[in-house]
């Protein structure tokens, strides 16, 4: 397989649809339009960016196989950077396998895994961190998800990093100025000046790496836990949540065994969402392994939702409660707001949000205070980090700056800059490790 392939794909889902599109990139790209696709009379030559209706034709078996729209894009303004055109065929996956069968037969072959947007890669369409953001923006679980991908394939992220890079590389030349020329004073580095600027990469590094956590929970989810003692109305604002009746809900105390999930998106946001069985001091038998269960949830969650039954006076179980989670985050939640009021409104729960599950009176309330909670207040104009790779190759750099600061020689300092200017270009792809990118793209779906 040689990079300069013309390479096909179906860049829709498979199965049957009104439309799907099948791409092709490559050198060769209109020498095979020209042998499998009929344009109306009047068009002579292709131009950039136009869209032509016709028919796809198989020229070895001398049939049209559907009307299509073609359209074309021309090196280098293109996705991949090469000439590529999208035939826009009926969905019929039948119709897409012949397309391909005839495109294959005609001189392409079909593409690897995330083989169109590693060519963007490689002709310098896009950088490393902009491709994992096309993917990450195919597979965004949330809204939130969604901005962050985004703002990366535009980008931002890539931005802060090649200005890192250039603030490195203007102290490096500083520096190697400084022991080439180490004899004239014009080239004498001021070593206060020196640490000063070390000092400030290393802060900023600091700071972009702890909004990392933050990106890394909107990518994958934040996990929140709904607790309460029995028959509070945990299952009710679990299902009042997910948007339909997940858990079962009766009258009878202890309805919820065991914990129940669900992934859901609400306020712009990926949560994995539980119900737990109610929770009592003097559990026994299944209930007890229930109770351990809700225990063991207790330490992985990132935001509690402690419900009380505003129906009734607080008792020691609520208390208990409330103090197994108090140095836990958590939202105080007051439910029955519908029924006769008869919880006290002062102390433990003058901060707590009061609604009803079964109604849906100020679950919006609830919902806007999930996501104060849960969201910094600035994540609109944070560069966030949503990798692994990312963080794992920025606290390297951290740690070489740290080196290069605690340095005892120019020499050594230099040798550690130059390592971090190294490991940054993996970050962007300007240094590539082939083990690297194969791991990334592998990620891809084919025909992206």
């Amino acid at each position: 397989m040689s990079p300069n392939d013309t390479i096909a794909a179906c860049a829709t889902p498979v199965g049957y649809s009104s439309i799907a599109v099948v791409r092709l990139s490559g050198g060769g790209v209109f020498e095979i339009v020209k042998k499998i696709f009929r344009p109306q009379p009047g068009v002579v030559d292709f131009k950039a960016n136009r869209v032509y209706f016709g028919d796809f034709y198989d020229p070895e078996k001398k049939c049209i196989i559907d009307k299509i729209l073609l359209t074309t894009f021309f090196a280098p303004h293109s996705y991949t950077g090469e000439d590529v055109v999208e035939f826009s065929c009926h969905g019929n996956p039948l119709i897409v396998e012949r397309i391909l069968g005839v495109l294959v037969s005609q001189g392409a072959r079909i593409a690897r895994r995330g083989e169109f947007t590693k060519r963007a890669l490689l002709n310098g369409k896009i950088d490393l961190i902009q491709a994992e953001a096309v993917l990450d923006t195919v597979y965004a679980p949330c809204e939130q998800a969604r901005r962050i991908a985004l703002a990366q394939y535009e980008g931002k992220l890539s931005e802060w990093v090649y200005n890192l890079r250039a603030r490195i590389v203007d102290l490096l030349f500083l520096i190697e100025a400084s022991l080439d020329f180490s004899e004239e004073e014009d080239t004498s580095l001021d070593e206060l000046k020196t640490q000063k600027i070390l000092q400030e990469l290393v802060d900023d590094l600091e700071e972009i790496l702890k909004g990392a956590e933050t990106g890394i929970k909107i990518k994958e989810g934040y996990q929140i836990l709904i607790m309460g003692r029995t028959n509070v109305g945990k299952s009710t604002l679990f299902n009042r949540l997910v948007g339909f009746e997940r858990a079962i809900v009766h009258p009878e105390p202890g309805t919820t065994r065991d914990y129940i999930e669900e992934d859901i998106e609400f306020a712009g946001i990926f949560v994995r969402l539980y119900d737990t069985a109610g929770f009592f001091s003097k559990a026994k038998g299944v209930d007890f392994k229930a109770v351990q269960k809700t225990h063991s949830l207790i330490e992985q969650a990132d935001l509690i939702l402690l419900m009380f039954d505003g129906s009734e006076p607080l008792n020691e179980e609520d208390i208990n409660l409330y103090n197994l989670t108090k140095n836990r985050r958590k939202l105080q939640v007051v439910n029955k707001i519908d029924l006769n009021f008869r919880i006290g409104q002062n102390g433990l729960l003058s901060d707590s949000i009061k609604i009803s599950a079964k109604s849906g009176e100020n679950i919006d309330l609830l919902i806007a205070n999930i996501k104060r909670m849960l969201l910094p207040k600035n994540v609109e104009q944070q560069v966030l980090i949503t990798r692994m790779r990312h963080i794992e190759i920025l606290k390297s750099v951290r740690g070489f700056l740290k080196n290069a600061l605690n340095a005892q020689t120019l020499e050594t300092v230099a040798f550690e800059l130059y390592t971090a200017l190294n490991r940054l270009g993996e970050l962007t792809g300007q240094v590539m490790r082939k083990e690297i990118l194969d791991r990334i793209f592998e990620e891809f779906c084919i025909g992206k």
